[in-house]
């Protein structure tokens, strides 16, 4: 028997139609092994789990990937699947991988097919393709309905999920299609609008529940946004909206107008009073108006400024509504930690009053810049082709990669109709691959270097234009005139109440060159 390596791609359509891990497991890998020569068992099995229509690419590279190592490292003997199915939906990703696979020489099995993938017979390798054909139409099938039965459920007032984790407080009932309060969480919900509505804010709350140990849904730790993402979730009073954005988290996710939202009133019973829970939004409300009237002090070197004891970023603070102060953001606890840093605080007037002297010294004489852009310039055209070169070679790239994909179906028609060998396909598959990565990555290389070359081409004129514009008001400069300078020198600050130390880059980077991005210490003092 041939010790095999189990891989199951699992969906969340596969689990709610009951064809889970453990179910794959059983019926197809255990029931069938025995008539494939193999032997499985638990330790070299993995599961990835996916989306009804897509695929972890990542995920299943990686495992297949693990599965050569140990079969190079004779620790296996071939690689599982528990169907045919699931593996082929994806075929111009999954395809050419294992193709890479069996002519390193591990073999590679389908349990319910009961099929061996080879290269050598013609036979498998068409059903393998036949199946391929079916599964690539069933996506687009899928997505359809998918569309359409959310739809139908929300017209019903049917949450069309619950699969995910949930709202704190409840878990998801597959057979009522709602939400069943469960007693500690419903209690923990409760305590935070209390705490809310009694005066402690976002930050003591969930100091408060990671200190007593309580975890969110997801099981991480509380943090202050997430208090207030449940203190204002509608759900706890029983008002469950459908619809309030669309797309995913993987692509992009669009807020949709409140108006076209659908509300689902029998999905989530109120765990929360709906006078506590207006009351707790009315306080949120005047709590951040405020905050808004409080006077607004700025900080200049708000992003240019690290701690020089620890190399966390500083920010601004004001003490006693007047003292303005930058101090290291670790030298205060966060919900979620204590305190790291014992670096003092560094009266914000000072240090702004020094950054800035020094950069306006740079920018009333930039030539030292300005001669440092040209040299790296001169170095950079004798080493680079002509612009319209590289725009050529961007053009050709563009339309190879466009071509691939056709190129893949041309060469599976091929062998479909026997007009050429299997040998010679996943010859031609595993190239396309090699040659398609490749080029990609020299298309990016290529985008990233003309995006370079042309700041290359102006920088001495937009440096000089700058500093001329800045020149002419040094002396009245706002602050958003000198948060402008400090961007385009690229300003990075260093400082404790002993030093500060004040560096700018030249606002130019070469892609040849790994010193064209030289940090030039514009300063130097001590406090």
């Amino acid at each position: 028997m041939k010790k095999a390596f189990v891989i199951i791609r699992l969906s969340t359509q596969d689990q709610l139609k009951g064809y889970g891990a453990d179910v794959q497991w059983e019926d197809d890998i255990l029931s069938n092994v025995p008539s494939l020569g193999l032997s499985v068992n638990e330790t070299n099995r993995r599961v990835i789990q996916e989306s009804a229509t897509g695929w972890e690419r990542t995920k299943f590279e990686a495992a297949v990937r693990e599965s050569l190592s140990l079969y190079q490292n004779g620790q296996i003997e071939a690689l599982l699947f528990p169907r045919v199915d699931r593996e082929t939906r994806f075929l111009f990703g999954s395809f050419p991988l294992l193709a890479e696979i069996v002519k390193a020489g591990l073999p590679v099995y389908f349990a319910r097919e009961k099929l061996a993938l080879d290269p050598n017979d013609s036979e498998s390798i068409e059903r393998y393709l036949s199946k391929a054909t079916q599964s690539q139409a069933y996506i687009d099938t899928m997505k359809t309905n998918t569309l359409q039965a959310k739809a139908k459920l929300v017209k019903k007032g049917i949450l069309p999920q619950g699969t995910g984790l949930g709202l704190y407080g409840f878990n998801w009932s597959k057979k009522n299609k709602r939400r069943i309060p469960l007693d500690f969480e419903v209690k923990v919900v409760q305590k935070a609008f209390t705490m809310y509505d009694e005066g402690t804010g976002f930050f003591n709350i969930a100091k408060s529940l990671n200190e007593h140990k309580i975890l969110t849904k997801s099981g991480s730790t509380w943090h202050p946004f997430t208090v207030r993402r449940m203190l204002t979730n509608p759900s706890y009073i029983g008002l469950t909206y459908f619809g309030k954005t669309s797309g995913s988290k993987k692509t992009k996710l669009i807020s949709i107008e409140e108006k076209d939202w659908k509300l689902l009133p029998d999905t989530t019973p109120p765990i929360v009073s709906e006078e506590l829970f207006y009351r707790v939004q009315e306080k949120i409300k005047r709590s951040k108006e405020i905050h808004a009237a409080l006077p607004h002090r700025e900080y200049l070197l708000t992003g240019h400024i690290v701690c020089a004891e620890c190399g966390s970023p500083a920010v601004g603070a004001c003490l006693s509504r007047k003292h303005r102060y930058y101090h290291c953001r670790s030298t205060m606890p966060t919900a979620v930690k204590g305190k790291t840093c014992n670096a003092r605080y560094i009266r914000a007037d000072y240090i702004e009053e020094v950054v800035w002297r020094n950069v306006r010294e740079v920018l009333e004489n930039p030539e030292v810049i300005v001669a440092e852009i040209k040299r790296q310039a001169d170095e950079q055209s004798k080493l680079s082709p002509q612009g319209s070169d590289y725009e050529k070679r961007i053009t050709k790239l563009e339309g190879k990669l466009r071509n691939y994909e056709k190129q893949e179906r041309q060469l599976i028609a091929l062998l479909r109709h026997r007009e050429v060998t299997k040998d010679y396909i996943l010859d031609e598959i595993n190239k396309l691959k090699n040659e398609c990565q490749s080029d990609e990555e020299e298309l990016q290389k290529l985008k990233r270097t003309t995006e370079k070359l042309s700041h290359i081409t102006d920088a001495e004129i937009k440096l000089n234009e700058f500093c001329e514009r800045v020149r002419q008001n040094l002396d009245n400069a706002t602050i958003q005139d000198k948060r402008l300078a400090l961007e385009a020198l690229d300003i990075r600050v260093t400082a404790s109440t002993q030093s500060i130390d004040i560096k700018g880059i030249i606002p130019v980077e070469f892609p040849t060159s790994p010193s064209s991005t030289d940090v030039t210490t514009i300063a130097q003092t001590s406090a």
